[in-house]
């Protein structure tokens, strides 16, 4: 199994506040002259003019869809929240595999990659594998040396975390498939409950640097917003 390719970038850690909460759209990447006017985790609100210079390229999140703005030019933030109130999909919760075709909810762990995971609830942790057609399995071992198997049945994307390895904040786990060889490593951050927007999302992961899981509800939000 091939990992997909993964798409990193600086995370800038936000404070969650009532200040916030008020803010149409959040900036999730942000790239060019103007990156450090508009960085990741930057909230922003209806109202705002978005002022870009060539070689700009900024994404922005709003309730229900993302929006990518590409410079020279000015944009008003509120084309966002319109395009959210267009695609509106529903709660953020609604946004799992049937939104993004061959991926997991972001709140699941993509086998096939490692890194930084928040996790809002470990004990309905769900590991997902983009091939599902034949039965495999996969060792898990915890950086203090325990190990535990893990399988999936033929037809089966879904199986969930070994309950022999509580899933710890600050701890490594490395995934190795015994018939390939392939490593990964896991490292989790256990993050307050579940939002319940996709801008309210975006700010729990970029704060706790969850990029991938990042990309994919940018993803998805793309999707919903088309």
């Amino acid at each position: 199994m091939h990992a997909k390719p993964m798409l990193w970038g600086a995370a800038i850690a936000i404070a969650l506040s009532s200040t916030t909460a008020l803010a149409n759209v959040v900036v999730v990447k942000s790239l060019g002259p103007s990156a450090k006017s508009y960085p990741p985790g930057k909230t922003l609100p209806e109202s705002a003019k978005i002022s870009l210079q060539g070689g700009d390229i900024v994404t922005l999140l709003g309730p229900a869809s993302a929006q990518t703005l590409r410079g020279p030019g000015s944009f008003d933030a509120k084309q966002v929240t319109l395009a959210s109130a267009a695609g509106q999909r529903g709660r953020f919760g609604a946004l799992r595999a049937a939104e993004v075709a061959h991926n997991p909810s972001i709140w699941d762990i993509d086998v096939s990659q490692g890194g930084k995971i928040c996790v809002t609830d470990a004990s309905k942790l769900k590991m997902w594998r983009p091939d599902s057609e034949t039965a495999a399995t996969v060792q898990i071992r915890s950086d203090d040396g325990r190990s535990q198997d893990l399988s999936w049945a033929a037809g089966s994307s879904l199986t969930a975390w070994p309950a022999a390895l509580p899933v710890k904040t600050g701890a490594s786990y490395q995934v190795e498939w015994p018939d390939t060889g392939e490593k990964s490593s896991l490292n989790f951050v256990t993050v307050p409950g579940t939002p319940g927007d996709l801008v309210g999302a975006a700010q729990v992961l970029i704060e706790n640097g969850c990029q991938k899981q990042l990309d994919l509800l940018v993803e998805s939000a793309s999707k919903a917003g088309k």
